[in-house]
């Protein structure tokens, strides 16, 4: 389990078995207490039946603890992938085709490239899992283009629109120097954040992981068994408020951006960015995780997540003029 999501998609799934009363995920220790009655079955015939509802997702249940080790090898490919990127950036930017980390902070570029790795990290997963469960639920009355349809346009309508509120919000405040700088802080640091947990070294800094309360998530996931018209496009509205620490961070850019438009578009280029991928879950079994590649995926995601953390903070001591611009060559 890597976050809130992995936490919010385990109890979903379970608690929607018939013989299961009450399921709880613990992110800290990655492992869920079930309660109901299974008719004498054995804790492990209970794992092997209850397995099938997560593994379509990348995961499995097992009596024993996890033993996890981190393989180290994986960053002899993801290393060089990341730097190439970097590379790729600076050169790109320096000739001025592209320019995904500015002086004013995030750009709509930043944001667009956090959306795709977001959409094929495991802080996705749970956005997937809606998709799926809304898919199969239509699927059943052969229905199964319209839904998708609807589901995609409301996200990105939707993520246009209240990340235009959340900036809107953001003008009736005005924030100092001092104030921009901390913002630009913690957008930053909560980039790291994502960036090391994506890495699966360090488990404890999954706590410090930013994640919308545990209680709108659940309503939302909610939405996606209720069978009407109109659901999917619900479904795609509710994806704003699940626990995914990169939408929370563009959700605290737009606060700082203190403008409708500005918020929307930040959003707007976030949510496009996780299109592509969420397009192929709507009509296929795509999955990352299950590939056995996905350890260098996400390391290199979770290196390329990490520069751009950096990038930010470099950014808000140059603004609040702390240090000379360095990007500037």
């Amino acid at each position: 389990m890597h976050c809130n999501a992995c936490v919010l998609l385990t109890e979903s799934e379970l608690r929607d078995h018939a013989l299961v009363e009450h399921a709880i995920a613990d992110l800290q220790t990655c492992c869920v207490q079930v309660r109901g009655d299974f008719g004498g079955k054995s804790e492990a015939d209970i794992a092997r039946e209850l397995s099938p509802l997560l593994e379509k997702h990348g995961y499995k249940l097992s009596t024993k603890p996890e033993q996890k080790g981190v393989r180290w090898s994986d960053f002899a490919v993801a290393a060089p992938i990341a730097l190439a990127f970097g590379v790729l950036f600076f050169v790109l930017q320096k000739i001025g085709l592209i320019n995904l980390v500015g002086g004013g902070g995030v750009s709509y570029g930043t944001a667009f490239v956090i959306g795709i790795i977001a959409s094929l990290s495991t802080c996705m997963a749970v956005v997937g899992g809606l998709l799926l469960s809304m898919s199969a639920t239509f699927a059943r009355e052969g229905d199964r283009i319209k839904p998708q349809l609807l589901f995609h346009a409301g996200r990105i309508v939707s993520f246009f629109i209240l990340g235009g509120v959340i900036g809107a919000l953001g003008s009736a405040f005005t924030l100092s120097i001092t104030a921009t700088f901390v913002l630009g802080l913690i957008i930053g640091l909560v980039m790291l954040v994502l960036g090391i947990n994506l890495l699966d070294i360090f488990h404890f800094t999954k706590r410090l992981q930013p994640s919308m309360p545990k209680f709108i998530s659940k309503h939302a996931m909610g939405i996606s068994q209720v069978n009407h018209t109109l659901t999917p496009l619900l479904v795609g509205i509710a994806t704003f408020f699940l626990p995914c620490g990169f939408t929370q961070s563009m959700q605290l850019y737009t606060l700082g951006t203190g403008s409708f438009l500005a918020g929307g578009l930040t959003m707007l280029a976030f949510a496009l960015g996780t299109l592509p991928v969420l397009a192929l879950i709507s009509f296929s079994s795509f999955s990352i995780n299950n590939s056995s590649k996905a350890g260098i995926f996400f390391k290199t995601a979770g290196l390329i997540v990490i520069m751009f953390g950096i990038f930010n903070i470099i950014n808000s001591l140059v603004a609040a003029g702390f240090m000379s611009p360095v990007f500037n060559f």
